[in-house]
């Protein structure tokens, strides 16, 4: 693994809970210089010491810029690299934090012109149901796996920083294509949030719904942004809907058998996932 660079000025287009937390484990650990901030909570972030200046416009903060890590929602992505392909310097390094690939992939080419080549997708594994700037955590990405989705087009030492960049602050890079990963997180990550909120907004309709709070903790990542969630799976709209009509033909197998009485045939269904479960933890 190669050293990380020290970044002299790193913009981030984004200071929510992962935008705001990678910027607290760079600083943490010796990797910038300057810090920039641009969006809605970049101001907070600011008061928070997350950042060191706050600038409106994407387009002015990311001038001389070294590196930009665009950390905001997916739905405001394909704006962002329109903004901000005239200004790049032509060796900064640009990277992304989103939970879906293929679809910021496509975007970025199509408005960094040149500039793609500088581009590393990236999506670290790592999150909470909290979120915002007052969320942020340096250690968040300790011991966590973060995706790199490499183009054919990538410039290696590009490509090299960025994982020199996360790994430095904690996390384990792992390259996977984004077609692999959008596929992939639809199943493991976008389906559980989309069953967690339709599990939370089915108890929520219940007379005794408020008694339930302290003992919903299924229902944990229901608490997440609704706007950001909403940007992700529609974002990867195929993977999830494909992973969803899995989820369903398995519910309605497990429903059919609890109607019928059938405790052969639930208690086959139940263990053939919870054999599945097992496997997993060797």
């Amino acid at each position: 693994m190669n050293s990380p660079t020290v970044w002299d000025r790193v913009v981030f287009l984004g200071t929510g809970l992962i935008g705001g937390s990678m910027a607290a484990a760079m600083r943490q650990a010796g990797l910038v210089h300057h810090l920039v901030g641009c969006g809605p909570q970049a101001s907070r972030a600011k008061e928070l010491g997350l950042i060191d200046e706050v600038i409106g416009d994407p387009a002015l903060a990311v001038r001389a810029a070294n590196l930009v890590v665009l950390a905001a929602p997916p739905s405001a992505l394909p704006g962002l690299f329109r903004q901000i392909a005239p200004g790049i310097d032509p060796q900064a390094v640009l990277t992304d934090v989103a939970s879906t690939k293929s679809a910021v992939i496509s975007s970025a080419r199509d408005h960094l012109g040149q500039q793609f080549n500088r581009f590393v997708p990236a999506h670290p594994i790592a999150g909470s149901e909290r979120h915002g700037p007052d969320a942020a955590d340096p250690e968040l990405f300790t011991g966590a796996r973060c995706v790199i989705c490499p183009q054919s087009e990538t410039d290696l030492w590009a490509l090299q920083q960025i994982e020199a960049m996360w790994s430095a602050i904690g996390a384990r890079p792992y390259r996977l294509s984004a077609l692999e990963h959008d596929e992939v997180f639809g199943a493991v990550s976008h389906l559980p949030h989309l069953v967690a909120f339709a599990l939370a907004a089915s108890l929520s309709k219940r007379p005794d719904a408020e008694s339930l709070l302290g003992w919903a903790g299924t229902t944990r990542i229901a608490a997440s942004s609704a706007a950001l969630w909403a940007d992700i799976l529609i974002d990867n709209s195929a993977a999830v809907l494909a992973a969803t009509d899995q989820f369903v033909e398995a519910c309605n197998a497990l429903q059919t058998a609890v109607q019928v009485g059938d405790r052969t045939r639930l208690t086959d269904q139940i263990e053939e996932a919870a054999s599945w479960r097992r496997r997993l933890r060797g």
